[in-house]
């Protein structure tokens, strides 16, 4: 049982393990080593074992001895097998070579081991009452087929494979199931797009199972004894050349994955960059590209890359739309400015369309070459551009009439010249 228990130690070098059971070999005793000549094995007659101590005068490739066991009256004789020291062939120590083999195989062979542990057929030489001749060899082949077959078949391992496969079918059944209930879309806040939130949870979800899948064929790759350290240095070699020949490709799943986390925009948004030519609707955003409607109609098909390094405004987002006006007086009409500029900001202030909490700003601004102007700066309730084009027209056509009330005319490039009369 201490032999047994000794090879199913686990994490227990083989080295450690060979010695240790070399020792308990050794400690059961029924082999004897002794030095004698060649000339004995003539004496041979007979092949069989030393278990009948009755019979054990009668062989002399057997000895008795007295059992460790047993003490005084209750001690006992055990017939022991007789082994030269030395080996006849070579002169090795058969000793270290008999303890050594057998050990090696007990931790090795899971066929050898269940023959000595678990017999279920043995073979006696002494039964079958037959002696070998010099040109004979006996060849035994163990009666057990199963043992065979299943020579390296290990239960716990087997087992082990099977709860982390078990484990890793539930993972991705439970994932699956999230995925098709959608149940992330029932707390979603007023300004989440169901449409992204639905495609990032698909696309991490996507990478999970992939994890999870691979970190389950490694574990049982290791458990069957399979290395995977070379396995994993391909994969590293292998994932360095792929990188570097797909860094474009790399970079604009990043950024995909930025635009998704930090979400400067959504589909049905209108966005444009100072930085680049991109002005438009997002029609879609997808995990290598970005495609956004322009007025024009056309469609701009951008990395998702490009993003990282641009400045983007989401013209969507804003609050207010901004009447921002510049209008020029003319200079022989500056004393009328005053009056104008009260009118115009009395209107603005009770215009009913225009955001009150942001009070409107209408002052006079500065003397240009042909021009006195005084500017207009407002925002509107709504963002709507159609809206917003209606009251920003409505706003330009009082404050003309405005002017035209008070006599005065808005100003336009004019050049005056002067030319002196000849003198007589």
């Amino acid at each position: 049982r201490e032999i047994e228990e000794l090879i199913e130690t686990p994490y227990l070098l083989y080295l450690n393990k060979l010695k240790s059971l070399m020792e308990k070999l050794r400690e059961l005793g029924q082999v004897e080593f002794v030095d004698y000549g060649a000339g004995v094995l003539e004496e041979i007659t007979e092949i069989s074992n030393c278990l009948d101590a009755s019979k054990c005068k009668d062989k002399n490739f057997c000895m008795l001895k007295e059992d460790a066991e047993g003490q005084g009256e209750e001690a006992s004789l055990a017939c022991n097998l007789i082994i030269p020291k030395k080996n006849l062939i070579n002169g090795k120590d058969n000793e270290l070579m008999y303890y050594g083999r057998i050990a090696d195989e007990l931790i090795r062979y899971n066929r050898i081991k269940a023959f000595i542990f678990e017999p279920t057929s043995y073979l006696s030489l002494s039964n079958i009452k037959y002696n070998l001749n010099e040109d004979e060899i006996l060849i035994l082949q163990s009666l057990n087929i199963s043992y065979q077959i299943f020579d390296n078949l290990n239960i716990a391992k087997v087992i082990y494979v099977l709860v982390i496969t078990i484990i890793a079918w539930t993972l991705l059944r439970i994932m699956d199931n999230y995925l098709k209930n959608k149940s992330f879309l029932r707390n979603l806040e007023s300004e989440d797009d169901p449409a992204v939130i639905e495609e990032t949870y698909d696309m991490a979800f996507r990478i999970f199972k992939i994890i999870i899948i691979v970190i389950t064929v490694l574990m049982i790759m290791q458990e069957l004894g399979l290395s995977i350290t070379g396995l994993l240095a391909l994969g590293g070699a292998g994932g360095l050349v792929v990188g570097l020949a797909a860094k474009d490709l790399i970079s604009n799943f990043f950024g995909g994955l930025m635009i998704y986390l930090d979400r400067p925009f959504k589909v049905g948004e209108f966005i444009k960059s100072p930085d680049r030519n991109i002005e438009g609707i997002v029609e879609s955003i997808g995990w290598r590209l970005t495609v956004v409607r322009t007025f024009s109609k056309n469609v701009l098909y951008i990395p998702n890359s490009a993003f990282a390094n641009i400045i983007v405004e989401n013209a969507t987002r804003m609050t207010n739309r901004r009447i921002n006006q510049v209008i020029g007086l003319r200079y022989d009409d500056l004393d009328k400015i005053p009056k104008i500029v009260d009118d115009v900001r009395i209107y603005l202030e009770n215009h009913n369309d225009l955001d009150q909490s942001i009070k409107p700003f209408v002052y006079f601004q500065s003397f240009s070459a042909s021009s006195c102007d005084f500017f207009i700066r407002a925002f509107t309730n709504t963002k709507d551009w159609r809206e917003f084009l209606k009251i920003k027209e409505q706003v330009l056509y009082k404050v003309s009439e405005i002017i035209n009330n008070h006599d005065a005319i808005i100003a336009f490039p004019t050049m005056t010249i002067e030319m002196d009369s000849p003198k007589e």
